[in-house]
């Protein structure tokens, strides 16, 4: 399926110029990530959070010229291409994050926020100047990202912003996912909030006060896609999920 700038627009609040430029662009050769694509957008999370964070990020304050820049998208590209070798065993998360730093060290305008990531991913978040991670391991999945931020120079105030608006973007997209996914991640032993959240009352309320929270900080970036979480979020049932997992669990063991 094809995703245009308008699409981007009107379903998300892109900029166009943004839109454009990125539905525009060829596919990365030899990317795993991109690999057996045709565009380089498709209306799929793990390509829609590309144009929509980048947009987060202009919103914010950070130059379009810079976002859009080659340097820019090679470096997020070549995370992503370390992302879909872990993805696909081909290395392990120690390897992924170090090739991640070693990606970003040679343009890297802001060595305090990779400062920050290097203690995140070293187990010492603790000594980071902003606040990294969610309370559930697998809502930080898509964290490596945030490397590709180390290309800007930009002060603690809008670290926190950019680091706030990036947890409530990929929080939302991969709640999502692990609700559709409660039953093969459960059988494959693969992380899962709902599953780290609890099969209960307190762990639904849990993953609804997330959501609404993704919705609370969109609300004040992009409401457009504040608008889009909130209705996703009226929506869903939490606890209908996993009471229909738990029902399909005990029917399994009859």
């Amino acid at each position: 399926m094809f995703t245009s700038k308008d699409d981007l627009k009107l379903g998300y609040g892109v900029d166009m110029e943004i839109g454009k430029f990125l539905t525009d662009r060829k596919v990365p050769a030899d990317n795993l990530y991109w690999k057996n694509r045709l565009l380089y957008i498709v209306p799929m999370p793990g390509y829609l959070f590309i144009p929509l964070y980048i947009d987060i990020q202009f919103r914010l304050g950070l130059s379009k010229a810079e976002l859009l820049s080659e340097q820019h998208l090679r470096l997020l590209e070549g995370i992503l291409h370390s992302a879909a070798k872990l993805e696909n065993k081909a290395i392990n998360f120690e390897e992924h994050i170090t090739e991640c730093i070693a990606l970003t060290r040679p343009q890297c305008k802001n060595p305090s926020f990779l400062q920050d990531l290097i203690y995140y991913f070293s187990g010492e978040k603790e000594k980071a100047a902003v606040a990294l991670g969610t309370p559930y391991k697998s809502l930080t999945r898509a964290d490596a990202y945030l490397f590709s931020l180390c290309y800007f120079d930009f002060d603690d105030a809008l670290k926190e912003q950019l680091v706030n608006a990036w947890y409530a973007l990929i929080t939302y997209y991969l709640i999502v996912d692990d609700l559709e996914d409660i039953q093969p991640d459960f059988e494959q032993q693969e992380e899962n909030a709902v599953l780290e959240a609890g099969l209960s009352d307190k762990g639904a309320k849990a993953i609804e006060a997330l959501i609404h929270q993704s919705y609370h900080v969109m609300n004040t970036v992009n409401p457009v896609m504040a608008n889009r979480i909130d209705h996703k979020k009226q929506l869903i049932n939490v606890k209908a999920v996993i009471d229909a997992f738990l029902q399909k669990k005990e029917q399994l063991k009859a």
